[in-house]
């Protein structure tokens, strides 16, 4: 038992890597292995789709009278049971066109499925980060708390009874308020880790952090598995419009029978049939394919120029935040000089109020550096799903 724990206490110490669970996290997620199996289904369609139709066979007999000689089968030469087949042919290369449609279908379903594993990994990656976040901002509640709350006991056995009526209760309503915080940042805390159970299949431990790329380019964009999907789609509609177009020209059904008589030589007959297309179905046809790939392309468009505001929005957001994290710093900096300064030059009574008034005011900095640390992770793992070709 004691080499068990021995062995166990690199993983409590360190926890899991963010990859590892988000390996596993992949494996077992509902919406992905549904999309998978649509992949394979999609796949095995092109075999089974991009084929000629079936031939038909056809049985029959001729000239059967419809008197007593009902069932004589050597009346004349007309009498004779045969035998067919018949296939229809795609002419114009639309059998080609059709397989070119399923392939991009798969291709479709394929970044589909990449684009909801690059999403779930944005969405584990943060959610991490808010955990983190929040349990560190929740440290420094408690501890604002608890400096109050040492301040307040002073209070409470001061001899100026008016003075320390007036300071308890200003403190009690501040300690009053951090509680409330407290509690939000608890239910904040759980409501996460509960999201992150669903998301990932697994309860939340000592995980590290995702560990991503800061050099964003514009020119990944098209090649995000969102984009890709939009552009397949309007090569779809091409597509169809070429097939539409191509449904002009009619199939071919090519027909032969052997033909067997009694007392009379048998014989094969050949036959050729196709449609004819007078009444401009296919016409209509041809225009609504096209206004399906102009509307497609139009959205396409759309969605990158959206992309594209969406990367310089989030860049400069990110060298923004930066920035006032280094300020942020320099500003905490000098509070706790001010500090140093301060409890060795004030009075014992001031002392304590200004310290515990300094302390949290530091703590107040380390909070907001926190929230800016966060809003920097979300507008970079924005960037990254929006510029992420592929997690593989």
């Amino acid at each position: 038992m004691k080499m068990l724990k021995f062995l166990l206490l690199p993983l409590l110490c360190f926890g899991l890597e963010f990859d590892e669970m988000m390996e596993d996290a992949l494996m077992k997620s509902p919406q992905i292995l549904a999309k998978y199996e649509k992949v394979l289904a999609s796949r095995h369609s092109v075999d089974a789709e991009a084929v000629y139709k079936n031939p038909i066979i056809t049985l029959g007999i001729n000239d059967m009278p419809l008197n007593s000689n009902f069932f004589k089968r050597d009346i004349d030469s007309m009498q004779n049971q045969f035998i067919a087949i018949s296939q229809e042919f795609e002419t114009f290369g639309k059998l080609g066109l059709k397989e070119s449609m399923l392939r991009v279908d798969t291709l479709i379903l394929e970044y589909e499925l990449e684009d909801l594993r690059v999403v779930l990994y944005k969405k584990i990656a943060l959610l991490v980060e808010e955990i983190y976040a929040k349990k560190d901002i929740l440290q420094i509640v408690e501890q604002k708390r608890e400096n109050l709350e040492v301040l307040l006991n002073y209070y409470e056995r001061s001899v100026s009874l008016s003075d320390s009526l007036k300071a308890s209760v200003e403190l009690s309503r501040k300690i009053f308020e951090l509680e409330d915080e407290s509690f939000k940042l608890k239910d904040e805390l759980a409501s996460l880790k509960h999201e992150f159970k669903y998301l990932s299949s697994q309860e939340f431990t000592n995980i590290s952090r995702a560990k991503i790329d800061d050099d964003f380019r514009d020119d990944g964009l098209k090649n995000s598995p969102a984009s890709k999907v939009l552009e397949l789609r309007t090569k779809r509609f091409e597509l169809q419009s070429k097939l539409e177009q191509r449904e002009k020209y009619s199939n071919v059904t090519l027909s032969m029978s052997y033909n067997n008589r009694q007392n009379f030589d048998d014989y094969l007959s050949f036959s050729t049939s196709f449609a004819l297309p007078i009444y401009g179905t296919e016409d209509a046809k041809v225009r609504v394919a096209k206004a399906g790939a102009a509307e497609a392309l139009q959205i396409q468009s759309d969605f990158h120029k959206s992309r594209v505001s969406l990367f310089h929005k989030s860049q400069k957001r990110v060298e923004y935040l930066k920035k006032r994290l280094h300020s942020l710093e320099d500003l905490k900096q000098r509070y706790a000089e001010l500090e140093t300064y301060e409890n060795s030059n004030i009075s014992n009574a001031i002392t304590l109020e200004k310290k515990v008034e300094n302390q949290n005011l530091i703590l107040e900095l380390k909070v907001q550096k926190l929230r800016y640390e966060l809003d920097i992770k979300k507008a970079e793992l924005e960037l990254y799903y929006i510029t992420k070709e592929s997690l593989s």
